[in-house]
C-alpha cells in the first residue's frame, strides 16, 4: 500500500471545557454506529468472513454497552461482562444475555469457539434465528442478529437523547475515552 493510500486511526478526545450538545451526542453515537455496522456489513454481508460478522457484532454490542454505562479510563477494563449482560438484557431483550456474554462475546471473540447455547449461520436463513437443534444449541442467523444490533442501536440512541441519565453517562464514556477518527494525515 502506497504511503498516500494509508489510513491512520486514532481516538479523538472531546473538548472538556464544552458541554456535548444532545444534537453532537447524535452525531457521535452515530459516528460510531456506522463505522462499526459499516466493518460488519463489508466483513460479513458483502464479504465471506461470515463469523467475524458476529465476532464483530459483539464488539459493537461491547462499545454501546461502554457508552450506557458511561465507561472511563480508570473504568473500562472492569466489569466488561455486566455491561454487556445489561446492554443485551435492556435493548436486546430476545437474547439470554449471559449466555450471548459466554458464547459470543467470550466463546467467538476470544476463543474462536462457540460454546454450547447458540450454533452460529448465514445465508439469510430467515425463520431459523432462534430454532433449537436437535442437540438443543439455539441457532443465530447472522442477517437477523445484526437487524437485532441496529434495531437495539436505535432504541438506545432514542432513550440517550430522551433520557438525561443515560446522556451522562454517554457523555462521560465521550469525555473520558474520546472516539475514533480518520486522519487523513499523519
Amino acid at each position: 500500500m502506497a504511503a498516500a493510500e494509508v489510513s491512520y486511526y486514532r481516538g479523538r478526545s472531546m473538548s472538556r471545557g464544552t458541554p456535548i450538545q444532545k444534537t453532537d451526542m447524535a452525531r457521535i453515537l452515530d459516528h460510531v454506529y456506522n463505522w462499526g455496522f459499516g466493518d460488519i456489513v463489508r466483513a460479513s454481508i458483502e464479504g465471506n468472513a461470515k463469523l467475524a460478522g458476529f465476532i464483530l457484532g459483539a464488539c459493537l454490542i461491547d462499545a454501546l454497552a461502554g457508552f450506557y454505562a458511561g465507561v472511563t479510563k480508570e473504568t473500562c477494563k472492569y466489569g466488561s461482562g455486566e455491561r454487556f449482560k445489561q446492554f443485551v438484557g435492556k435493548y436486546m431483550t430476545r437474547y439470554d444475555a449471559n449466555n450471548l456474554w459466554v458464547d459470543l462475546r467470550c466463546g467467538l471473540v476470544h476463543s474462536y469457539a462457540s460454546g454450547k447455547s447458540y450454533a452460529f449461520t448465514d445465508a439469510n436463513r430467515a425463520g431459523y434465528h432462534f430454532d433449537k437443534r436437535p442437540d438443543g444449541m439455539t441457532i443465530l442467523n447472522l442477517e437477523d442478529f445484526l437487524a437485532d444490533i441496529k434495531h437495539a442501536f436505535a432504541e438506545y440512541r432514542k432513550d440517550v437523547l430522551s433520557d438525561d441519565a443515560l446522556f451522562v453517562k454517554a457523555e462521560t464514556r465521550v469525555g473520558s475515552l474520546g472516539i475514533m477518527a480518520l486522519l487523513t494525515q499523519p
